[in-house]
């Protein structure tokens, strides 16, 4: 357990772009909006309702973890997705997440020409396309003619590598390095320094930082270490055993792998 001292440093060090500090901050709803208005470029967009972390149940099947939801004015599902690591098929998520929020919200007989519509909005730390643009808007058209269809998805793919100098770019900067004021986006960045800054909102974030600093650890496990514990954990050692014989792990680690080892087992 780190010292209060020790956690408002590393609150400091919490940037928007980080999920765990982002899930935080998407739990103001006015400060969603804010932000949507800003990417999707819509002055007027009202949020009715927002829900950070919000889980969709697949039985059977792949659930997801949603980072934001927020439903609009018009009855329209809007997916942030943080992203820091190029390490997936991230177009294939969106496609996943613009799918489960389908078939979780669209009412029973509903005719397809009512279906509200979907944006998904994967905001991540890297140029995923590598075409030097701050936001890319991804949609189906005919390969023949060029024209385009509109399906009702929108797919919106937004960067912090990118600077071209706009509103949005500007944001993505701030989400990078969250720090100061700006008077662009005055909600986040109040929030972010309520946070921050305040001794009320660093008690609020403590359970944030203790599982931020877990997750940080856990990074920095080697690949070898983790297939150690693997190896351990097969043979029967105990996750006590493996927890003396590796003191940066934390129980919590240990025993998911160990939950996952039995899964593949069954």
């Amino acid at each position: 357990m780190q010292t209060s001292t020790e956690q408002l440093a590393l609150i400091r060090q919490l940037n928007v772009i980080d999920d765990v500090f982002f899930h935080k901050i998407a739990e103001d709803k006015a400060v969603c909006e804010e932000i949507l208005r800003i990417i999707l470029q819509k002055p007027k967009l009202r949020v009715i309702d927002a829900q950070a972390q919000r889980f969709l149940r697949n039985i059977g099947a792949h659930s997801v973890i949603l980072d934001l939801l927020c439903e609009d004015e018009d009855g329209s599902r809007i997916n942030v997705e943080m992203q820091k690591a190029d390490d997936d098929d991230h177009v294939k998520r969106v496609r996943f997440n613009s799918s489960n929020i389908d078939t979780t919200f669209t009412e029973k007989g509903l005719d397809y020409k009512d279906f509200p519509d979907i944006y998904v909005i994967f905001i991540s730390k890297f140029d995923m396309f590598q075409e030097r643009k701050t936001i890319y808007h991804a949609g189906i058209f005919l390969h023949e003619t060029g024209t385009v269809i509109n399906d009702g998805i929108h797919r919106i793919f937004v960067n912090c590598a990118v600077d071209d100098g706009s509103d949005v770019a500007e944001l993505m900067q701030y989400f990078k390095n969250s720090t100061g004021k700006n008077n662009k986006f005055p909600k986040l960045s109040d929030r972010v320094h309520y946070f921050k800054e305040s001794k009320e909102g660093a008690d609020a974030m403590t359970q944030v930082v203790e599982d931020y600093f877990k997750k940080r650890i856990s990074e920095q496990i080697s690949e070898h270490d983790k297939e150690t514990v693997k190896v351990l954990l097969q043979n029967g050692a105990s996750v006590d055993l493996i927890k003396k014989s590796f003191p940066t792990l934390s129980v919590e680690y240990i025993e998911k792998i160990d939950q996952q080892l039995s899964v593949v087992g069954q």
